[in-house]
């Protein structure tokens, strides 16, 4: 039977959504569900409950991939991150002039714009704004979300956020972990300020360490404050707390610059001062240099 000019057009319309659909999940598997980041995972004898919650987030799943990243680069704005937690707060209600905290009525303005355009936000009237996602109560998902795309973004590194994983000694989630130059990197993220932060979790973070086993860890911290004034001292009594007694020779916390800190280059205290990428970069860096020893006498001293 002889094909028709439809017959070939219906059959390259359905060869054109079967790539589409193979697309799809190839980029699925490598921005989010990389084997090589679960078989690290399941190396450790963890066995992951459920991860990447989007029931928690800003957007709803139906968000497009260019709403997605619209939204991401919005994101990598310390102001805006800072004007998104006040308009949580004031989800069901807020105007122009409720937001301007951290910023100027005109920026404020500016990102009241974006999220209406971006379908985040809903114009009621009279210059009175409230979010879409109205049982929204926290920040910290949506924090996590960036900084999970963050890793898949800037440094091709597959990666999840919200992990919970089954039977752990130290339980609760696991914000961001992503694999990245074949090493396991752990995210513990903080959007409150150091004030908010209590020895507790430095604790809880030391204990999620201990199960997860990663080659890097984070303790990100989303604000323009010092570390040294609370959190790194908080960490130095962790570290004295892990058997008893001071642990300062063999686990020194120590500046990487400004006001990122390390411990024995693999454990990286950071804020998101300046900005949030370039900061986690430079410590993914200070990783590199400090472990390829073969390497550091031909490394400058300016790139350790």
């Amino acid at each position: 039977m002889k094909k028709t000019a439809q017959d070939e057009l219906l059959r390259l319309q359905e060869a054109i959504v079967g790539l589409r659909e193979r697309i799809d999940r190839l980029e699925r598997e490598i921005l989010t569900g990389d084997r090589a980041l679960q078989q690290a995972i399941k190396a450790r004898g963890m066995q992951i409950h459920c991860d990447n919650p989007e029931d928690k987030l800003l957007f709803t799943a139906e968000a497009s991939p260019e709403e997605r990243t619209t939204l991401y680069h919005l994101l990598r704005h310390y102001s805006f991150r800072l004007l998104l937690r006040d308009a949580i707060k004031k989800k069901d209600a807020f105007r122009e002039e409720d937001l301007v905290r951290y910023c100027s009525l005109e920026v404020a303005r500016h990102y009241i714009v974006a999220l209406r355009d971006l379908k985040l936000v809903e114009d009621l009237g009279t210059g009175v704004f409230r979010l879409v996602q109205r049982s929204l109560s926290s920040f910290g998902p949506t924090l996590e979300w960036f900084v999970a795309q963050m890793f898949q973004r800037e440094f091709a590194s597959p990666a999840i956020y919200g992990v919970r994983f089954k039977e752990t000694s130290s339980g609760g989630d696991y914000d961001v972990i992503a694999r990245w130059e074949g090493k396991l990197v752990y995210v513990e993220i903080k959007s409150s300020p150091p004030r908010g932060i209590e020895r507790s979790e430095i604790r809880s973070f030391f204990a999620r360490l201990t199960d997860l086993l990663p080659d890097i860890a984070f303790f990100f911290v989303d604000t323009h404050l010092r570390m040294l004034d609370k959190i790194v001292p908080m960490f130095q009594e962790a570290i004295e707390e892990q058997d008893g007694q001071r642990r300062d020779d063999l686990f020194p916390v120590r500046r990487v610059a400004d006001e990122l800190f390390h411990i024995n280059h693999h454990l990286y205290i950071v804020n998101t001062k300046k900005d949030a990428v370039d900061n986690v970069n430079r410590c993914l860096i200070d990783f590199l240099a400090y472990n390829r020893a073969e390497l550091l006498p031909l490394i400058p001293p300016g790139r350790r």
